[in-house]
């Protein structure tokens, strides 16, 4: 009997649920329960983000699509993609030590599962790595003073950085310099050297006295352009992957450095400064001779690799840095405060532009932002740059994205204090923006075309005291 119950009540439920089922269906009445998970099994740097959420995708950023933070402590920056894509060396300060070591991170896993692996030594300062072009990325560059630290079996080695020469002044001049200029340190020991994916040392590329950094690889993989103090002054040079067959590429005064290879590797994009006038050029020549230089007047210039063939691209005024060309071998993102100087070196935004200095457009918003050290992937659909948003004071952090080539139509024009924009309604989905205040869709980019500035969008950078203490510690030379 009471097997009979039961085979009752079975049969009872199934035919009851199997009914309920059909209803729910019917009626598109699945319950949340119900729902089946879909893993997310792919690359996780092709993981669909909500967009434009004013945190770490703001309104505006239409070339930007699935933002997502890789970075979440400290200051990260200079992340560069391997040739492959799959990898990402940086430098940042705030694990373990006072001043910037070497790590890296794989793309295609989750950043918040992993542990960023330390490839430099941990002494010393560092700067500037990147990835040798090979099928199993077993190596890299980085420059640093490693080599020079002096340690026993009592030294902290995490308080072995470099001293900077305007922590502790040690003459009048100096002091004056340090106390009317924001300024870069150029150590004189830094070297470029080659080492494997465990961090092994392989081989020292540069090997003579003063600042040798700012290293990167040409695309096809043989070449190396970096910037060096060898001459007196800090120019451009190129050389074999291997250290040999040296060449000067640039040969003015003033302070030639953050440069990469043009996509085709016939070219190099950099910033420099061109001190003019005879004040600023003596202030140039004091400040280097103290190993220093004051990177507030820069503008973007394009070169043949054998040197001839240079030209200015920008002519904006204040700091233009931090140059990428894209894959179209033409475009070239930046980092600039042209149009927002009046916030100080804290509020940089993105930018791009054709190399021949027409079509300015901002590509990173938010108020009071710092943006910089913008790389796209080697296959065009990603971009990487550094950023403070969605971080603490004094954070910096890395973010990547879907680099979309043409989001918009519509125009809007970038006033001095810019921070917001509409958003855009790209052709891919996920970069779809609903404007929060009213509900609608909008379309939006922002371009420029005249690269010179009206008298009011630019405001001259106070030479004070406080500049030493800014929030953001550039890269590229200036750690």
């Amino acid at each position: 009997m009471l097997r009979l119950i039961l085979f009752i009540a079975l049969v009872g439920s199934t035919v009851f649920c199997s009914r309920e089922k059909d209803f729910r269906i019917r009626t598109n009445r699945i319950w949340e329960e119900e729902k089946e998970e879909k893993p997310f099994s792919g690359r996780w740097q092709d993981l669909e983000t909500d967009p434009y959420d004013n945190v770490v995708h703001f309104d505006g950023e239409t070339h930007l699509a699935n933002v997502k933070q890789l970075t979440f402590e400290g200051m990260n920056a200079e992340g560069y993609f391997s040739f492959d894509n799959s990898k990402l060396t940086l430098q940042a300060t705030g694990y373990g030590t006072d001043c910037d070591q070497i790590y890296e991170l794989d793309l295609n896993i989750d950043p918040k599962l992993q542990t960023l692996r330390r490839i430099s030594t941990g002494l010393g300062g560092t700067t500037c790595s990147y990835f040798y072009k090979e099928e199993d990325n077993n190596h890299r560059l980085y420059a640093g003073n490693w080599w020079n630290v002096k340690i026993d079996n009592h030294t902290d080695v995490s308080k072995t950085c470099p001293q900077k020469q305007c922590a502790n002044p040690q003459t009048d001049e100096l002091k004056q310099l340090c106390n009317t200029s924001y300024t870069w340190d150029i150590f004189d020991d830094y070297d470029i050297f080659k080492v494997d994916r465990y961090g092994n040392f392989v081989q020292r590329l540069t090997d003579t006295p003063g600042y040798d950094a700012e290293g990167v690889v040409s695309p096809d993989g043989t070449k190396i352009a970096f910037t060096s103090i060898r001459s007196g002054d800090l120019e451009l040079y190129v050389m074999n992957t291997d250290g040999s067959n040296l060449t000067q590429v640039t040969n003015e005064l003033g302070y030639d450095g953050g440069s990469f290879f043009t996509p085709d590797g016939k070219r190099l994009i950099f910033r420099a400064s061109r001190p003019k006038t005879p004040e600023d050029i003596a202030k140039y020549k004091k400040l280097l001779s103290y190993n220093l230089v004051e990177p507030i007047a820069m503008e973007l210039f394009i070169v043949d690799i054998d040197g001839k063939n240079m030209r200015q691209i920008t002519h904006l005024g204040e700091a233009n840095w931090a140059p990428y060309m894209l894959n179209d071998n033409k475009r070239i993102v930046f980092s600039s405060n042209y149009n927002a100087a009046a916030n100080g070196f804290g509020a940089f935004s993105i930018f791009m532009i054709n190399d021949d200095g027409t079509g300015l457009e901002q590509i990173t918003f938010g108020k009071d932002q710092f943006n910089s050290f913008a790389m796209q992937s080697y296959d065009g659909k990603k971009l990487v740059w550094g950023s403070s948003r969605n971080g603490t004071n004094y954070a910096l952090n890395l973010f990547i994205a879907d680099w979309i080539d043409h989001p918009g139509t519509t125009t809007n024009t970038v006033m001095k204090d810019t921070t917001t924009t509409d958003a855009t309604k790209s052709t891919d989905k996920t970069s779809t923006n609903k404007n929060f205040s009213t509900g609608d869709k909008t379309t939006s980019t922002t371009t420029l075309t005249d690269t010179k500035p009206s008298s009011d969008t630019t405001t001259s950078i106070p030479s004070t005291s406080t500049q030493k203490t800014e929030k953001w510690q550039w890269s590229r030379g200036g750690i």
